[in-house]
């Protein structure tokens, strides 16, 4: 299904790049429209995710945008990782170059275009549970979903032991975004991303995906 174009807007630093980008734009789109299609969401990417698209120049504005969505203070830093982010139908992230040099565990063919791409991917996990942001599950889910959908860390997921991939479902805490896909990898043979959504927004989907893990 072809998309409607999200608006671009740069800096005047990073102008001269605008085909680059409208071109990662639209690969981004394209990956969530491939995923869609594979789980029968098409119907729920007709309508786009986003008014616009911001491309920064510096983590320093990418933040100051962040700290203003979000009623952040001055003196609170925001996570030198945070570099993308869809909020208020505004779609944001540093430029590539930046999100390299502060991320470069993301590093890989396609990289700029993922993390746009995983930005959507958390919006259209909301859109399928009807605009229900808290049915979304723990973190290690619903950034797990947005992992697998536009294919990160395909060459870097990690073999874990069952006890770890424990630890993850149960950990409160942030962690490595390898090891969610590797917790989600070893689920998916045996249960449907499109049940393992549904189960989410459900109470006690930890304690039942505990039961899914390999033991061995």
């Amino acid at each position: 299904m072809e998309q409607q174009a999200i608006p671009l807007e740069l800096p005047a630093s990073l102008e001269h790049r605008r085909a680059e980008f409208e071109g990662t734009l639209r690969e981004a789109q394209s990956i969530i429209a491939r995923f869609a299609a594979e789980h029968g969401w098409e119907d729920l990417i007709r309508e786009p995710f986003a008014d616009s698209a911001h491309i920064y120049d510096s983590k320093d504005a990418f933040d100051a945008e962040i700290r203003a969505i979000f009623d952040i203070p001055p003196d609170q830093p925001v996570h030198p990782t945070h570099t993308g982010a869809l909020e208020e139908r505004r779609l944001m992230a540093v430029a590539p170059e930046i999100y390299r040099k502060l991320y470069p565990a993301g590093d890989e063919p396609g990289a700029f275009a993922k993390l746009l791409a995983h930005e959507i991917a958390h919006r259209l996990h909301i859109r399928i549970l009807d605009g229900d942001e808290d049915a979304m599950g723990p973190i290690w889910f619903f950034e797990a979903f947005a992992i697998t959908a536009v294919d990160q860390f395909a060459d870097t997921t990690p073999t874990l032991s069952p006890e770890r991939m424990r630890e993850i479902v149960q950990a409160e805490a942030r962690g490595h975004y390898p090891e969610y896909r590797a917790v989600l990898k070893a689920l998916l043979p045996r249960v449907p991303l499109t049940e393992l959504v549904d189960r989410a927004a459900r109470p006690g989907f930890t304690e039942w995906v505990l039961g899914q893990l390999p033991s061995r």
